[in-house]
């Protein structure tokens, strides 16, 4: 799924791309990637929850021109916030960087601006900082 984003990448930028075994792919010009909470927890022993037992459900939308929308339904409301990502290395991790447009409710981060960091854990999955200072981690997975 990581290549999915760096696909998306290059069709922004090149309009199409190649894989390893240099099969040039073709994407449509509207392709969106979903990025979906898939688990969160808290520091506490048993506090893991998934699917409908979070206390709410987001995703991102990863769009053209390095866009995203992200969604969170929580007891009956939508909110959303729209911004630009990024993929950028710190201390050689790997991160999805989403700066939002404006400050919203939903961005989850410690420092109180408009961005976001989700540390990829294997080439399909991320997670939140947030729970440097929140206590939650939360847990992401790119939608097959």
């Amino acid at each position: 799924m990581f290549r999915s984003i760096y696909l998306l990448i290059g069709l922004l930028i090149l309009g199409s791309c190649s894989d390893n075994s240099d099969t040039a792919i073709q994407e449509s010009e509207n392709q969106t990637l979903r990025l979906n909470l898939v688990k969160m927890s808290g520091k506490t022993l048993n506090s893991e929850k998934s699917g409908s037992d979070m206390a709410w459900q987001e995703y991102y939308e990863l769009k053209n021109e390095m866009r995203f929308t992200k969604i969170q339904i929580r007891e009956g409301d939508t909110l959303q916030s729209q911004g630009n990502f990024d993929i950028v290395m710190i201390e050689s991790d790997k991160y999805l960087k989403f700066t939002h447009d404006s400050e919203h409710e939903i961005i989850a981060n410690c420092t109180g601006t408009t961005e976001e960091l989700l540390e990829y854990t294997d080439s399909n999955s991320l997670e939140s900082n947030w729970e440097d200072c929140r206590g939650s981690s939360l847990y992401y997975q790119f939608e097959n």
